[in-house]
């Protein structure tokens, strides 16, 4: 495989914008943890330890996105001919090469912070080969779009307690902010996920699966909004349990009223352009909810 294929490859479906926010989201737990200790959060085993957590959490993801690859790959054969994996400049059988040796990286970071860790990492590990085989009921869960999203999205918390666990020796599993930042990171990513295939009517394709073509327009983005605005009420309780200064929330209002009026305006007048417009809020804001955690657990701007 040359590497400018997999560059190629990455740009299209593994950005580095992607990596960074789960760079961002390691870092976050981290921090979290830290807080939930009671100490200030820093990395057990040094900095580069803590460099070999973010790339394993780097790597878990890719190996996701590997994994939806393979399930896909028929259908983005036909319905995205040109892609850098349906062109044969790169192929599965070398993506799953990259993908396992990451679990090896993983396997040994998680080892090394203990036995918690390396238990919860073959959890989240297991459960994602079930969502490989898509729980044995594919074909059933594939006309049951909401449901296919929502069991994907129970990945989440386990990443997050398997990263959580490496510096909370005894994992706490009923700490508020823990809570709290697991029922974030489900939000968030369902909003996200919501946003992104969430179509104006005219804007629908044949034999692409989108949230507006399976409960209709209006209810897609009725949820949405909801699922978004519900997002940003958890990071609020979060930013106040952890004394978050006015300008924290005041980043996250801005930007859900702006998601709001976007979808207000799409509700009346279905403009795809709007639709993509407020799906980089969407983005925006689960970014900046993890931002903002960061910020206030280590005091940045105080």
């Amino acid at each position: 495989m040359k590497l400018r294929n997999l560059g190629a490859y990455l740009h299209e479906r593994f950005a580095p914008v992607n990596m960074g926010l789960f760079v961002v989201l390691f870092c976050t737990v981290r921090a979290v943890a830290g807080a939930v200790a009671q100490h200030s959060p820093r990395p057990a085993g040094g900095l580069a330890l803590a460099a070999l957590g973010a790339l394993a959490t780097v790597s878990f993801f890719f190996r996701l996105r590997v994994f939806d690859e393979e399930k896909d790959f028929a259908q983005d054969a036909r319905n995205h001919p040109q892609r850098v994996l349906q062109t044969g400049r790169v192929t599965l059988p070398q993506l799953r090469a990259l993908a396992w040796a990451g679990a090896v990286l993983e396997l040994g970071w998680s080892a090394a912070q203990g036995a918690d860790t390396l238990l919860l990492w073959a959890a989240a590990l297991g459960y994602s080969l079930l969502m490989r085989v898509e729980f044995g009921v594919g074909a059933w869960l594939r006309g049951r779009l909401v449901l296919y999203a929502a069991l994907h999205l129970l990945i989440m918390p386990l990443v997050i307690l398997w990263l959580f666990s490496a510096y909370v020796p005894r994992l706490a599993f009923g700490a508020e902010h823990l809570l709290l930042l697991l029922l974030l990171s489900l939000l968030g990513g369902f909003g996200f996920e919501l946003a992104r295939k969430l179509h104006a009517p005219a804007a629908e394709r044949a034999g692409v699966d989108s949230y507006s073509k399976a409960l209709g327009y209006g209810p897609a983005l009725t949820l949405t909004v909801a699922v978004v605005l519900a997002g940003g009420a958890v990071q609020a309780l979060l930013l106040r349990g952890l004394h978050a200064r006015p300008a924290a929330y005041a980043a996250l209002w801005l930007l859900l009223a702006a998601g709001l009026a976007l979808y207000s305006t799409a509700a009346r007048r279905p403009r795809e352009a709007r639709l993509r417009q407020a799906e980089k809020i969407v983005s925006l804001v689960m970014l900046t909810s993890y931002l903002a955690v960061l910020a206030e657990v280590y005091g940045l701007g105080k």
